[in-house]
């Protein structure tokens, strides 16, 4: 028997999946990852040593016919080949995205034990179908929309280092921008020209920016990378997320599931930027429970500027150790070690 997590494409679908194989792992228990081919995944998977496949696999919504048809014979094929993975006594657990649909197939037709983790404040569409198969449906908040099946509130899975790491209980002024694993556009634009009133403030400014934004986002900031060298650090990516989200002060940062439960575990005041066209405005739900317990300040995307940024950050700034003492106050519990003894392996 092993277990095989189906999902993908996106650092927040793949995170989760790798917080319950630490517990896996713990168990001596064999697992497998089942991913899409975007290339992410392959970057956070190999420096793990974790067994993985890379499957051709696209998203079918919103996409020419041309686009669809690809996309079914993707599936196709990508279907066949999990059915060669996929054993009998198997266990397949769902973490999202059109990834997970070939190895849920496969699980179904060969009759395993289907699992699915939903990370949203809002169910995705390859997770609403198989939640009807599955025998358990994992989700991070009580009021998740559209969700069905057999419920259990999980929390959100993120790795234990973020468990492990204290939280910061001096103030240093540090501030760190987060547009997400491919980065933000909107994010950039706005920190880029708001960096003056930034600064003003007395902040040293650590920018991930995203690998592909990197070159458009030096531009954007123009010569203000000289005149705050000391104090501005502009990133495409950041190898060690753990150490800089752990050494600021207030975390600026969209809203994907895992970004706010990694934040949150750090117990760390945050300024959330919604993307707004994320499905049935998911990001924005996803830290409002946080906004409710004073934890953070949500800023939405067509309203954020650099007035209301800078109001933001002094409020967190002046308030700070009420921002930490509300984050206290507001435990995280141990997601991944709840679903591995709900998974009933041992």
């Amino acid at each position: 028997m092993k277990v095989i997590f189906a999902g993908g494409g996106t650092g927040g679908h793949l995170y989760p999946a790798v917080a319950i194989s630490e517990q896996l792992k713990k168990n001596n228990i064999n697992y497998y990852f089942m991913v899409s081919d975007r290339g992410i995944e392959r970057n956070i998977l190999r420096p793990l040593n974790c067994q993985f496949e890379e499957q051709k696999v696209s998203a079918y919504m919103n996409q020419s016919v041309t686009g669809k048809i690809k996309a079914l014979f993707n599936m196709i094929k990508a279907t066949g080949r999990a059915l060669k993975v996929v054993q009998k006594g198997d266990k397949v657990i769902l973490t999202g995205g059109f990834a997970a649909a070939p190895s849920a197939i496969a699980a179904v037709l060969k009759g395993c034990d289907l699992y699915l983790h939903e990370q949203n404040s809002v169910m995705g569409l390859v997770n609403r179908i198989f939640a009807r198969f599955s025998k358990k449906v994992f989700l991070s908040f009580e009021n998740t929309k559209n969700a069905k099946g057999s419920l259990i509130v999980t929390g959100n899975p993120v790795r234990e280092v973020f468990y492990n790491t204290a939280p910061k209980k001096d103030y240093t002024g540090r501030l760190l921008i987060l547009g997400g694993s491919q980065g933000s556009r909107k994010i950039n634009k706005l920190i880029s020209s708001s960096i003056d009133e930034i600064m003003s403030l007395g902040f040293n400014v650590t920018h991930q920016c995203g690998a592909k934004l990197f070159d458009e986002t030096v531009q954007m900031y123009g010569s203000k990378i000289d005149e705050y060298k000391e104090r501005l650090i502009l990133k495409p990516y950041i190898e060690n997320a753990v150490d800089e989200m752990s050494n600021a002060d207030i975390i600026v940062s969209r809203s994907g599931a895992g970004a706010v439960f990694e934040i949150k575990a750090l117990k760390c005041p945050a300024i959330y930027i919604p993307f707004a066209a994320a499905s049935e405005n998911h990001q924005y739900y996803n830290a409002l429970e946080e906004k409710e317990k004073g934890c953070c300040i949500i800023l939405e995307e067509d309203k954020a500027g650099t007035a209301s940024l800078k109001d933001a950050l002094n409020e967190i700034k002046e308030n700070i150790t009420v921002f930490r003492d509300n984050l206290e106050k507001s435990p995280v519990q141990k997601s991944s070690e709840i679903i591995f003894k709900e998974l009933e392996i041992i």
